[in-house]
């Protein structure tokens, strides 16, 4: 008698989470909805010309960091004075690269040594072949990426990089924003 009471409860709450409810979200749960109806539009790649820093202040063999539309974005001169833009996080675990050198025309990462080549962004030589044992063994971890590369200009005294200008929105929109939003409201503003 005691089981089949159990039975039966146990039978009922699964139909209460399993049974009408659930028919009426197409099987899916309010969470997966709520993130979907978050997302909505696609927000489309946006090109621009972005001012990043006055041409008067680079010097030559310097890393620059600077942030534009939402991006680290690495300003970098090489000994000949030429000008390169690169994100400015290496594609191995995020280290700022701005902290690293140039040599031999490539940025070097200052946590494991790998170097991208500044123009093109690929992976010149090893992926992180420092420190001993300890470099290659976090780099087996993710595989070897290149460098983003941003077209850059000089423009009147100013030093200009192309980029996305949607991207930190297109990021953000990953994220749901609702009742539980630590900014507040769903629009960013305040109760």
């Amino acid at each position: 008698r005691h089981s089949r009471r159990m039975l039966a409860l146990f039978v009922a709450s699964a139909l209460a989470f399993h049974g009408p409810a659930a028919s009426r979200v197409g099987s899916r749960s309010a969470v997966a909805m709520s993130k979907d109806s978050v997302q909505g539009a696609v927000i489309p790649v946006k090109n621009s010309w972005v001012k990043v820093c006055d041409a008067n202040t680079l010097k030559p063999n310097t890393l620059n960091p600077t942030f534009a539309a939402g991006q680290d974005i690495l300003v970098a001169v090489d000994k000949q004075g030429t000008v390169y833009a690169t994100a400015n996080v290496c594609p191995h675990i995020g280290t700022p690269l701005d902290q690293g050198k140039i040599k031999d025309g490539c940025v070097v990462c200052p946590l494991h040594g790998t170097a991208f080549d500044l123009g093109t962004g690929k992976l010149t030589g090893a992926w992180c072949p420092s420190p001993p044992i300890i470099g290659p063994l976090t780099g087996a971890l993710k595989a070897p990426r290149d460098l983003p590369v941003f077209p850059v200009r000089q423009r009147g005294g100013g030093i200009e990089v192309f980029v996305d200008i949607n991207a930190r929105k297109r990021f953000d929109s990953g994220f749901w924003k609702g009742i539980l939003d630590a900014q507040g409201k769903a629009d960013g503003g305040y109760y």
